[in-house]
């Protein structure tokens, strides 16, 4: 099963102006703890080649949440997404 089928949100945005912040939420219990077993912190730490990264389960709601330094800061001439809506695409078709 790939991600973007189990999960009812999946979405990244800025959380300030300096980071990103990527919600996963699950439709049912029983995918999300699958899910758990490959989308570890490490998992995200390769994915997205930071050191930084922080990694959250919240297992009472059935989510994934990891949030990460941006490479600039949001709205700088530098940045390629203002708004950080882009950072989620990559993990639409890992299969879990």
């Amino acid at each position: 099963m790939r991600l973007k089928e189990a999960v009812s949100v999946l979405r990244s945005k800025n959380a300030g102006v300096w980071h990103i912040t990527i919600d996963i939420v699950f439709k049912d219990e029983e995918v999300y703890k699958k899910a758990k077993l490959k989308l570890n912190e490490d998992f995200f730490k390769r994915l997205y080649n930071r050191d930084d990264l922080r990694y959250f389960e919240c297992d009472g709601i059935n989510t994934l949440k990891v949030s990460f330094l941006r490479d600039s800061a949001a709205g700088s001439l530098t940045d390629t997404d203002c708004l950080g809506a882009n950072f989620y695409i990559p993990l639409l078709d890992v299969e879990i």
